[in-house]
């Protein structure tokens, strides 16, 4: 009985594993930190670094957690970013 479940478990990983490669999957956090890594530092870097900054501290102080706070601020981060290329462009 133990090896179906564990046949079942690894076809599992493998096809979530696809789903989530082919998805393009990643949360707000991972997107930040690569756009941040790729972008040369600019205004629109720095208004983004701004956005994030202020909006972490502003759900710290509402008692959010650490993780849920830099999702939030990342995603902000990226609205911001995304409307200042736009303006740019």
């Amino acid at each position: 009985m133990r090896y179906p479940i564990l046949f079942f478990s690894f076809v599992l990983v493998i096809v979530v594993g696809f789903v989530l490669m082919f998805t393009n999957y990643s949360n707000p956090t991972e997107r930040l930190n690569e756009l941040m890594t790729d972008e040369p530092i600019d205004e629109c870097y720095d208004n983004t670094m701004d956005a994030w900054f202020i909006e972490f501290n502003n759900t710290q102080e509402e008692g959010v957690t650490m993780e849920e706070a830099d999702k939030r601020a990342a995603e902000k981060a990226l609205t911001q970013f995304d409307e200042c290329k736009g303006e740019t462009k």
